[in-house]
């Protein structure tokens, strides 16, 4: 969740760079470089979705994030829709320019359904993409069955679902396979921030939970590694490890 709240350029920049390279050798080694190249996969993989057609995409749970403003900015034709808490949201909107493919929703969505929050200018016979990153490890098991269930019966027209996961740690617990003793410390003496995660094997196996969704990709931090890092021989940096990026297709429904 933190990455939402923090500029790619000032971490880059000394002494900060310095700062956070400590922090992270004390906690979770290449965790800023990993939410870097999620973000660059997700957003990879929504444009691909725009360039075969998409005509609606939907953020969960946004944040600060700003790939549907940056977007909606570079592809006027496409609706762009943000679903967030009315405070972060509030506050987000005093930095962003108003653009009139750019739905704000205000809603809260553990007390409030999707399909109530969507009801205004939300198009189900649109092909679409639903991204909703770094959300569901803060979410219980059941939280995310009615979400994904939401989301799969939203749409009439085929579309795309990518979204990010915790995979469990050889101890089961979901979290960061890399993170310090310290990190682990820290965790038995506060109340576990994770409250869920999925294993690939079981994300293999999505369409059995949920019908109208199919796996068709993904990612973890080898594969961010060979795809971002590879190409330009850094493939040795330290990277966060236990976050995985999943697309899942939506098949359309009669």
């Amino acid at each position: 969740m933190c990455a939402r709240f923090v500029s790619v350029e000032a971490v880059s920049r000394a002494p900060l760079s310095w700062v956070v390279w400590l922090a992270e050798r004390a906690t979770i080694p290449g965790l800023m470089l990993h939410f870097m190249l999620r973000k660059r996969f997700i957003e990879d993989t929504v444009r691909a979705s725009l360039a075969a057609g998409c005509e609606q995409v939907v953020v969960v749970g946004a944040g600060f994030d700003t790939l549907a403003a940056r977007l909606a900015a570079e592809f006027p034709q496409t609706r762009f829709i943000e679903i967030d808490h009315p405070a972060t949201q509030a506050a987000k909107r005093l930095a962003i320019d108003e653009r009139g493919n750019l739905d704000f929703i205000a809603a809260n969505l553990a007390e409030e359904r999707l399909r109530d929050a969507l009801a205004g200018g939300y198009r189900r016979d649109a092909p679409s993409v639903f991204v909703i990153e770094g959300l569901l490890m803060y979410l219980t098991d059941a939280q995310i069955d009615v979400l994904f269930t939401a989301i799969a019966e939203l749409q009439s027209a085929p579309g795309t679902l990518v979204f990010t996961v915790m995979e469990p740690a050889s101890d089961g617990r979901p979290r960061f396979h890399n993170a310090t003793p310290l990190v682990t410390r820290l965790l038995s003496l506060w109340s576990e921030p994770f409250r869920s995660g999925m294993r690939r094997e079981a994300a293999a196996r999505l369409a059995e939970q949920f019908p109208g969704l199919r796996l068709r990709d993904l990612a973890d931090s080898e594969t961010l590694r060979a795809r971002y890092l590879a190409p330009s021989g850094r493939q040795a940096l330290p990277l966060a490890e236990g976050e995985l990026v999943l697309v899942a297709e939506r098949i359309a429904r009669p």
